[in-house]
């Protein structure tokens, strides 16, 4: 275990280490960014777009009610295709109206994901209708996933492209570290966006060092760094030594709140980080305003860097 986990983490103050009951010794310190020579490779974004969608079938002579129910859901999830397949058409249009196909083509061949069935049941086909219950009506929020092998090789264009759907990096300030080196990490991303970042230590710990208690909002095409400036900590290569990340989420609408406990200036997640994931892909993302200006959907990306250790 290493870089402040909250279990025999260490901290530097400026004046004196602080005690915790639960947990080992913690000491804060203010410090300055030093950018290192030697970065640590970027490491690009997987990219999605989160959106909800209704689907509906009814019942046949030769459809059963199960056959009804998932070709219910098939519509449902074709919808969300479809309406991802606007939205990024829309949305990557240039300033003398032409599209730039290449981001289409990355959605061209998605995969739907449901993250949650919001409503089902059986309805009337019609309100004028005599029959009972002989439609089945679903409504998902899903999770729409661009074609991987076209994803990777569009990336690399894609992050200055503020048209793009989101896209970000994440890097450390250095390509390995040594026993009390401390560490940094950088991201940056073509458009501006909500995160939270989340370190998981060689003992499975998942620590939220970015602000618990709201979602911080960054600007695009700056590179921004955790700990940053306004930190009141710093990350310090400590032993235990194994293997150790970083986990960025990322969305353009706000993303939901994690289940933990504040320690100090961060925040131990109870959750494992499957969990987080989906609670990171939660219902927060999608809520906004139902005018035109707010069609709904959420740009969504999510980043893994490892931190490497020279023993």
């Amino acid at each position: 275990m290493m870089l402040n986990s909250l279990w025999g983490a260490k901290f530097m103050h400026e004046t004196k280490a602080l005690t915790y009951a639960a947990f080992a010794i913690l000491a804060i310190s203010f410090i300055f960014p030093q950018i290192s020579h030697a970065e640590g490779k970027k490491q690009p974004s997987t990219n999605s777009i989160i959106v909800e969608a209704e689907g509906t079938a009814c019942l046949g002579q030769d459809r059963t009610r199960t056959q009804t129910q998932k070709l219910a859901l098939d519509a449902a999830k074709r919808k969300a295709s479809e309406k991802v397949c606007t939205y990024v058409s829309r949305e990557t249009k240039v300033v003398k109206g032409n599209l730039d196909q290449d981001v289409v083509d990355v959605f061209a061949k998605a995969t739907v994901k449901i993250l949650d069935e919001l409503e089902k049941g059986w309805v009337k086909s019609s309100a004028e209708s005599e029959y009972v219950d002989s439609c089945y009506r679903v409504k998902i929020k899903a999770e729409v996933l661009p074609d991987e092998h076209n994803a990777q090789e569009k990336t690399i264009t894609q992050i200055d492209n503020p048209r793009a759907p989101l896209n970000v990096q994440l890097w450390t300030d250095k390509d390995a570290y040594h026993l009390g080196d401390k560490l940094k990490f950088y991201f940056r991303s073509n458009k501006p966006f909500y995160a939270r970042a989340v370190y998981k230590d060689s003992d499975g710990n998942l620590i939220e060092i970015t602000p618990y208690n709201k979602c911080e909002y960054y600007k695009g095409g700056v590179i921004h760094e955790v700990p940053g400036d306004k930190d009141r900590f710093t990350l310090k290569v400590t032993p235990p030594l194994g293997k150790e990340s970083l986990i960025l989420y990322a969305s353009t609408k706000p993303i939901n709140h994690y289940n933990g406990q504040a320690v100090g200036e961060l925040y131990l997640l109870k959750d494992s980080q499957r969990t987080i994931g989906n609670v990171t892909r939660g219902l927060a993302v999608l809520k906004g305003k139902s005018d035109i200006t707010d069609t709904g959907e959420a740009e969504f990306a999510e980043v893994v860097v490892e931190v490497k250790v020279d023993r």
